[in-house]
């Protein structure tokens, strides 16, 4: 059960980087899929994440699925994202008040998911410390996401 595992990279990180939450979209061939929902959720306050399905080019998903960059956000409240929180229910209901979203990308570089990974206060990343997030994010996760993709095709 190859499933656990990512769970247990994503606990992991939440534990390591101290991360609130720690949440990653569904991962298959987003091509001709309309709705992009998170299959990860760790850290969650309730159950209604489940329940959130955007439409592609949404929320911070698609932000990040558009630009293929990572997103930060330090303290929503300084963003126009704290005008529109209707548009980032993830945001919402977490509550969450600052940020990373990382692209997860295949080896065709297409971004296959996206990564997120917030707090409910606000919080700064310093240069070193988003370099060894954004390693860990880029060897470890996106290995073992490969990975399963290639055990369930």
């Amino acid at each position: 059960m190859m499933v656990e595992k990512t769970e247990t990279v994503l606990t992991d990180m939440k534990e390591m980087f101290d991360f609130d939450i720690v949440a990653l979209t569904d991962v298959k061939n987003s091509r001709g899929q309309y709705m992009v929902k998170w299959k990860y959720n760790m850290g969650s306050t309730n159950e209604r994440w489940k329940k959130i399905a955007l439409p592609t080019g949404k929320g911070v998903p698609g932000a990040v699925m558009k630009s293929g960059k990572t997103m930060i956000i330090e303290d929503i409240t300084k963003t126009e994202i704290a005008t529109s929180l209707f548009r980032y229910p993830i945001l919402r209901m977490e509550h969450l008040k600052s940020f990373v979203a990382f692209p997860i990308w295949n080896d065709d570089e297409e971004v296959i998911g996206v990564l997120l990974m917030g707090n409910r206060r606000e919080r700064a990343f310093n240069e070193a410390e988003y370099n060894t997030i954004k390693q860990y994010v880029e060897t470890t996760l996106r290995q073992q996401i490969l990975k399963e993709l290639m055990v369930n095709e």
